[in-house]
């Protein structure tokens, strides 16, 4: 009997011991909660397909979304802990770096550029700009200083040899960019669809340039965390990744689902979010668009230095 005895005792310890033994791997996959900010564009399309279709969550991550009227306030979102993740325009990324944010890339969003003809530049009616060089002297707007679409026009102007200091350039929000047209207060808007078409419906302009006849490809926005957040949670960032690449190939697989998924997000009407075109989105590989967005920011004279691509690129500890 003491022999039996110990045997089921020696039994029980070792399943409870197995069990202690398993609670760290338990704790490490616990779910965790996340808010999700961005800005209002069909471009979010893929980390919209993660949340809506369970992608993000088959990984434990449950996602929220916060939505932003701009890039900086997903910046601020984030840095107050309003939010764990954000979708933050090109520049406003690499500028926050700048200017010392912990920021860690977990993806790229879109392109803009070559491929892509989601943009456009809309010259006012009555506005003689026939060439790029007729936009020296004129007054323009863009939806935001030093968003991606910004970005993308003044590199349409160096590369077409166009001092982009000549120009003034004002910032006006997509929905106002037709009034703005309407009121002659500026010669041009650079905007993207679906306002391009509203606007040239409108008759208030011509389409002048997609933007798509430069060299370089430029990063549209990144999604990015802290970097404490994302070590205190590495399989919660994994799974956003992961889940953000499964939301990409669902865009492209299955785009009228997509594209309902993006309209309740957006709190659109499917109609809208269909006009908005067809997103040229970024693959996983988040170090070469990191590095193109160093390649423009560097030839703009925008920035002095360069990100460190392998600091910014989080990986897991």
């Amino acid at each position: 009997m003491n022999y039996l005895h110990w045997g089921v005792t020696r039994s029980l310890l070792g399943g409870a011991l197995a069990l202690m033994l398993s609670l760290p791997t338990l704790a490490q996959a616990e779910d965790v909660n996340a808010a999700l900010a961005f800005t209002p564009t069909a471009a979010v399309a893929g980390a919209f397909n993660g949340n809506a279709e369970g992608f993000f969550a088959k990984g434990g991550l449950h996602t929220t979304l916060l939505m932003q009227s701009n890039s900086v306030g997903v910046v601020a979102a984030v840095q107050a802990g309003n939010a764990q993740i954000g979708s933050a325009a090109a520049g406003v990324f690499f500028g926050a770096i700048e200017h010392g944010l912990d920021y860690v890339a977990l993806g790229c969003q879109t392109t803009f550029g070559p491929g892509s003809d989601v943009l456009g530049v809309i010259v006012r009616n009555g506005v003689d700009i026939k060439s790029p060089a007729d936009f020296i002297g004129k007054r323009v707007a863009v939806p935001g200083i030093n968003g991606g679409t910004h970005v993308t026009f003044m590199e349409w102007l160096r590369e077409n040899n166009v001092d982009r200091n000549k120009l003034t350039t004002v910032e006006v929000n997509y929905p106002q960019q037709a009034d703005v047209l309407r009121g002659t207060t500026v010669d041009a808007v650079v905007t993207s669809e679906p306002y391009m078409t509203r606007i040239v419906d409108a008759k208030l302009g011509t389409v002048f340039s997609h933007l798509n006849d430069i060299k370089l490809a430029v990063p549209d926005s990144f999604y990015f965390t802290t970097r404490e957040w994302a070590n205190a949670h590495p399989e919660a960032v994994e799974a956003f990744k992961a889940g953000l690449k499964e939301g990409v190939e669902f865009a492209k697989a299955n785009p009228e689902k997509s594209d309902e998924n993006t309209a309740a997000a957006l709190k659109q009407k499917i109609d809208v979010v269909k006009a908005a075109g067809k997103q040229n989105f970024c693959s996983p590989d988040v170090a070469s668009y990191l590095d193109q967005l160093n390649t423009v920011m560097l030839a703009l004279g925008l920035a002095k230095e360069p990100l460190d691509v392998k600091k910014i690129v989080w990986t897991h500890p």
